[in-house]
């Protein structure tokens, strides 16, 4: 992910506050079809899947992000330290 976007995810303090964050990212780029949070408290991070309604916006977002596409979602990989 690229710097700037993992500061941003990373100041979130809760799920609420993640959730948020990583959709105001996603807006500009259109509607969200799917999301998805994972939480690894031993890896401390979460994995956040998104899906957009649609898929050429989607490869747009990955790219301006720099998230991963997974299964044909884009996957954000967030350090985090949640309780």
């Amino acid at each position: 992910m690229k710097p700037e976007v993992l500061d941003t995810l990373g100041e979130a303090r809760d799920f609420h506050a993640l959730t948020k964050a990583v959709l105001d990212l996603c807006e500009p780029y259109g509607a969200v079809h799917e999301f998805r949070l994972v939480h690894n408290r031993r890896a401390a991070r979460v994995f956040c899947f998104v899906e957009l309604e649609s898929p050429k916006q989607q490869t747009v977002m990955v790219r301006a992000l720099g998230a991963r596409s997974v299964n044909e979602a884009a996957c954000f990989e967030i350090p985090v330290t949640l309780t």
